[in-house]
């Protein structure tokens, strides 16, 4: 390894160094929910990773027309873009516990994407170190006390080790990885989307009738829209306007969680020109009307 300008007037050429890490790696959404038969969530897909546990009870999970039956013990993991819906059908009802979370190391997340299994079975070898650190998550809820600063530390530090779990296993699966090159413009152009889809700005004054383009964003990192289109759509697996359209899903789904928010408001707020305009996307994502998914979740908030 090259040593660093600054510190070779001290250091020798013979000094072992651990390469740099600077990934932002996101947990969220975390929670244990007992629900009784009948219970179900609306079909719907993420921008993250979620990870279920089933702590006890059934849960019947969809998955891009696979369907799963997840006892006690089983884990489920399902990846960022994946349609999906889970639902109880037993009469003794369902506990579970949940997490999300968001890696932006593009490479690994297309290697989890399209490399790591999804359904790790109560018992596997695998299973087991997933478990375990999920159910120390689960001791953690069950505390009466404030976190502390060292509880958030270790729980990130779990989901750390879920991760390390998990890129092993993708990793032995993997056949080929995008090139570095690759790699680097499809995170560009997902930043420069993002940067775009300004969340503070939407609450603040809504987004505006501005549309997002692709072509303007390869302009700008001086690449062609078909080169940009084929390096994001190989990395994160989608392309980037269904890309936006699940950021803007996640935010339309936020802030129909807040009852102080018209419909009419939030469908300017997310830049449609009127709520009928909204409400036709909407249903589009989900099957469902803004109005018939804020009556289904009934105030109860579900993390994405």
């Amino acid at each position: 390894m090259i040593i660093p300008e600054q510190y070779r007037s001290y250091l020798s050429r013979e000094s072992r160094w651990l390469p740099a890490t600077d990934w932002n790696v996101k947990l969220f959404g975390a929670h244990m929910q007992q629900v009784k038969q009948g219970w179900r969530v609306p079909t719907e897909s993420h921008l993250a990773f979620e990870l279920i546990l089933i702590l006890e009870g059934i849960q019947t999970t969809s998955m891009e027309n696979i369907h799963y039956e997840l006892h006690q013990g089983d884990i489920l993991l399902i990846p960022p873009g994946c349609r999906h819906t889970n639902e109880c059908n037993q009469e003794q009802g369902l506990t579970y516990f949940i997490a999300h979370f968001n890696v932006d190391e593009v490479l690994f997340r297309q290697e989890m994407s399209q490399h790591v299994q999804w359904l790790f079975p109560n018992g596997s070898e695998d299973n087991q170190r997933i478990k375990d650190i999920m159910l120390k998550w689960v001791g953690l809820l069950n505390r009466n006390e404030e976190y502390t600063t060292p509880d958030l530390f270790r729980m990130q530090a779990g989901l750390l080790e879920i991760l390390a779990v998990l890129a092993e296993l993708s990793s032995s699966r993997a056949k080929e990885a995008v090139s570095p090159t690759v790699a680097h413009y499809a995170k560009l152009i997902a930043e420069a989307i993002k940067s775009q889809f300004n969340v503070d700005h939407i609450r603040d004054g809504g987004l505006g009738d501005k549309p997002i383009r692709i072509e303007e964003i390869a302009s700008s990192l001086q690449i062609s829209t078909g080169y940009a289109l084929e390096t994001f759509q190989r990395v994160y697996g989608i392309s980037p306007r269904k890309y936006l359209s699940e950021l803007k899903l996640h935010e339309a789904k936020q802030l129909i969680h807040q009852p102080d928010l018209s419909l009419t408001r939030i469908a300017t707020m997310l830049g449609y020109s009127s709520l009928a305009h909204f409400s036709r996307q909407f249903r589009r994502w989900t099957g469902m009307s803004p109005s018939e998914y804020r009556q289904t979740v009934g105030g109860i908030h579900f993390f994405e």
